[in-house]
């Protein structure tokens, strides 16, 4: 399967209004070539388009194309933190540990790593506790 690219998919820039969130990943080799496929959404319940370049995977909501995340990856796979889209009209998190545990997710999912059913309950009550 070809690997997804930038020019897969209708996609918009990350806006100037962004912040840096923590995440820490150590990715296997065998991780590292799941993550560098990417992924292009077939059905309109996918929501998320992803593809890796130039040492970065990026993540965008399928239905707007807007860019949400951008996850710097070292040659090693080391994942040391990101960067995540903070315009209100086109992202509404504000709280970047919750983005973390979202962009983990994402990125488990991608590389089919078995806890993703975890981190996704770790969300959903991380946004219950802020309520």
């Amino acid at each position: 399967m070809p690997e997804a690219k930038r020019s897969d998919w209708k996609t918009q820039e990350m806006p100037e209004k962004n912040e840096s969130f923590p995440l820490e990943m150590d990715l296997t080799p065998q991780e590292f070539a799941r993550l560098r496929q990417g992924h292009i959404p077939r059905e309109m319940e996918d929501k998320w388009f992803r593809f890796f370049e130039d040492g970065v995977f990026y993540i965008f909501r399928s239905w707007t194309g807007f860019c949400i995340y951008q996850i710097p990856v070292s040659p090693e796979g080391a994942i040391r933190g990101g960067i995540v889209n903070r315009d209100p009209d086109q992202y509404k998190e504000t709280d970047p540990g919750r983005d973390g545990v979202m962009a983990e997710y994402l990125i488990s999912c991608q590389i089919e790593r078995p806890q993703t059913k975890d981190l996704i309950m770790e969300y959903l009550r991380w946004g219950k506790e802020k309520k």
